[in-house]
């Protein structure tokens, strides 16, 4: 498993997560899972984070 980090993220930039992939040979991961965490080093005051998931099958 490689697991990432992204400290410096701002608001403007966004990250996609492929979770799925019907590939079976081998050459690439069929699954990802996601998690989140506490970090201990935000602020007290810092605004909580926001998301949008949007799901979609592409078919090709």
């Amino acid at each position: 498993h490689e697991w990432y980090w992204f400290p410096q993220q701002t608001s403007t930039e966004v990250s996609m997560l492929k979770c799925y992939d019907s590939v079976t040979d081998g050459s690439v991961s069929r699954w990802s899972f996601h998690s989140a965490c506490v970090d201990p080093t935000a602020p007290a005051d810092a605004p909580h984070r926001r998301n949008a998931v949007v799901r979609s099958y592409v078919f090709f």
